[in-house]
């Protein structure tokens, strides 16, 4: 009887210490997966931020090359009546 009841104690600790062990290394998941839900989200905002930014930066350069496009085609323009008006003046 006492072995048994010495056996059933023993187990009984094994037991209690795996659920400590247990809760413990539940409680740690749990830590690390807010953490990584965490990171996840920062890096959502990062690459966001990456894309408008990126996405500015092109309408900006599209808008300065209309901008020099147009400005070129009207000194072209401009140089071109300067031609034509001396090729019919000189007529």
């Amino acid at each position: 009887m006492e072995t048994l009841s010495f056996i059933l104690g023993i187990a009984f600790v094994v037991v209690i210490a795996t659920a400590i062990v247990a809760v413990y290394a539940f409680v740690k998941v749990s830590k690390v997966n807010k953490i990584v839900e965490q990171n996840e989200q920062t890096l959502s905002r990062e690459i966001e931020l990456v894309h408008r930014t990126i996405s500015d930066n092109q309408d900006k350069v599209y808008g300065d090359m209309q901008n020099r496009y147009q400005t070129l085609i009207a000194i072209v323009d401009s140089r071109m009546d300067k031609l034509e008006n001396k090729l019919t003046n000189k007529k």
